[in-house]
């Protein structure tokens, strides 16, 4: 199953292997092309991507990444993600999987690697949505 893009987000930029929306005002989605290959190149640059973003809003923000997509992550891109995200605008990453395999490939990075920043699992964006708007309230300060 290839996730597509709701039609009322605005496109804001991709890099290599994702495309990033808008969904919100402090809300940014990940939409990897399909069967991506998530390296530390990749992960490196979908992070530079996230605080361009959120340094041009002047706010930081969450981060919805769709997981259906990823065919491959490797462990140098859990590393990336688990040691460099601290640092980062970023609020939070839900990790939406509305596959099963969606499902496991979220399991195997929040299993594998502990990221800096809050990170949850979901089935869907609606049921993400209460939680993201929870860790912008206590997180989504002004830059």
């Amino acid at each position: 199953m290839s996730v597509q893009a709701d039609r009322a987000w605005q496109h804001v930029g991709s890099t290599s292997n994702a495309e990033f929306y808008r969904i919100e005002d402090d809300v940014l989605a990940v939409l990897p092309h399909d069967s991506s290959h998530d390296d530390g190149q990749t992960a490196r640059a979908s992070l530079e991507f996230q605080d361009r973003y959120w340094t041009e809003r002047g706010h930081r923000g969450a981060v919805v990444v769709f997981m259906d997509n990823v065919l491959a992550q490797d462990a140098d891109a859990r590393r990336v993600y688990a040691s460099e995200t601290a640092r980062r605008l970023s609020t939070c990453f839900a990790l939406v999987g509305e596959t099963f395999y969606g499902q496991a490939v979220s399991a195997v990075f929040t299993g594998l690697s502990r990221p800096g920043i809050p990170t949850r699992i979901f089935p869907s964006l609606a049921e993400a949505r209460p939680w993201l708007a929870e860790m912008n309230a206590a997180h989504g300060r002004r830059l």
